[in-house]
Parts: C-alpha cells; sequence; structure tokens
C-alpha cells in the first residue's frame, strides 16, 4: 500500500472517530468535550465548529423553561448576598464578568475556587469580575468560606428548590458551570466543568 493510500485512510478514521465523538456527545446528553472543543477553539478557522457542536450536544431544557443562549442578556434571576440582601449580576456594569455556579459538596467546584480567587485578584483593577453563586444554603456556604475563603462576592439563590444556572443554559444539570457576561450584560460564552487560571486566561483574552 503506498503512502497516499494509508495517509488517505488515517483521515478517514481519524473523521469517522471524530464523528463518532459528536454523535455521541449528542445522544448521551453528557455535552461537547471541552478539551477538543478548547482546541478547535483556538484558531478562527474551526471555531465554528466548536460552537456548533458545543450547542448541538446541550440537552434540552425542561418544558416551559427559557434559557438564554450566546449573545442574549444574562438572566434576572432573583439573588441574595451573604447579608440576606437582594443582589443582581447587573451591579456590575461595564465590566466582564465571570459568574461561577457553584456548590459546597461539589469536588471540582472546592478545587477551582482557589484557582477563580487568584484569577480575580490578579484582575480586580482591570476591568474584570468574579462573582460565585451557591446552590447551598447560607449556613453551609458560610461554614466553608471560614476554611476557604475568597475575595470575590458570593451570592446566593433565594429558592433551594431552583437551579439559578438552569436560565444561563445549564440544562446539563451539572456543577461547576461558569458564565462570561460581556461588559454589556450579555452572555458570551459557557463552560461546563472545572476551569483553571489558565482556563480564564484564556476565556477573557479575545474581550478585555
Amino acid at each position: 500500500m503506498g503512502w497516499k493510500q494509508t495517509a488517505a485512510i488515517g483521515v478517514l478514521a481519524l473523521a469517522a472517530g471524530v464523528a463518532g465523538l459528536v454523535v455521541g456527545s449528542i445522544v448521551t446528553g453528557k455535552g461537547a468535550p471541552r478539551g477538543i472543543t478548547d482546541l478547535l477553539s483556538r484558531s478562527e478557522t474551526t471555531r465554528w465548529l466548536a460552537e456548533a457542536w458545543i450547542e448541538a450536544a446541550r440537552p434540552q431544557a425542561p418544558a416551559g423553561v427559557t434559557v438564554a443562549r450566546k449573545g442574549d442578556p444574562a438572566p434576572a434571576v432573583a439573588l441574595l448576598d451573604r447579608d440576606g440582601k437582594s443582589a443582581t449580576l447587573a451591579q456590575w456594569p461595564d465590566r466582564l464578568v465571570v459568574v461561577n455556579f457553584w456548590a459546597t459538596w461539589c469536588g471540582p467546584c472546592r478545587k477551582e475556587m482557589p484557582e477563580l480567587d487568584r484569577f480575580q485578584r490578579k484582575h480586580a483593577a482591570n476591568g474584570v469580575q468574579v462573582v460565585g453563586v451557591a446552590l447551598d444554603g447560607l449556613g453551609d456556604v458560610e461554614a466553608f468560606l471560614r476554611d476557604t475563603p475568597v475575595e470575590y462576592p458570593i451570592l446566593l439563590s433565594p429558592n433551594l428548590a431552583a437551579n439559578p444556572s438552569l436560565p444561563f443554559g445549564n440544562t446539563y444539570g451539572a456543577l461547576p458551570y461558569s458564565v462570561l457576561l460581556g461588559r454589556d450584560g450579555r452572555i458570551l460564552d459557557t463552560r461546563l466543568g472545572e476551569v483553571s487560571e489558565a482556563v480564564l486566561e484564556g476565556w477573557i483574552a479575545p474581550h478585555r
């Protein structure tokens, strides 16, 4: 077999493998693998493919629930600060806002919080704001933060039976889930799963 035939078989096998991954991510509802879509997003040529894959693999929202998409204004979900006062994500205008939905019982959430905190301290003066939204009760959150303090604000949902990340596109129902809001308050991107400081740097780089 010549090198051309070998190369052609290799390309076909690669294409079939990718197609299998795409179909599998849609059928299982687990979503597109972010490691691969992150690589695709680094190039202008393939970014459209990554975005299309992520959207195609996203599970459907429950009946009657409106879910925002990229480019939509951030949903005005009801939130509370740690003093029990009403809060909103719109209180940081003209800033890039990284909204991180988390819970004290979520291992990856706990692991990524120091990364989010370092990122916030580094960019506090650069028009970037990290905001955590906990899906726990205040007592659990306060106990956790005594051992793992962070400098960025933590908000809570007034209704523990509701999932405040769902209107932001988290139809997976998993945590952690992060949303990047533009300076105009619109959704720039969403991300399911643990983030690192390096990932966050790459996330905001095109929008500075």
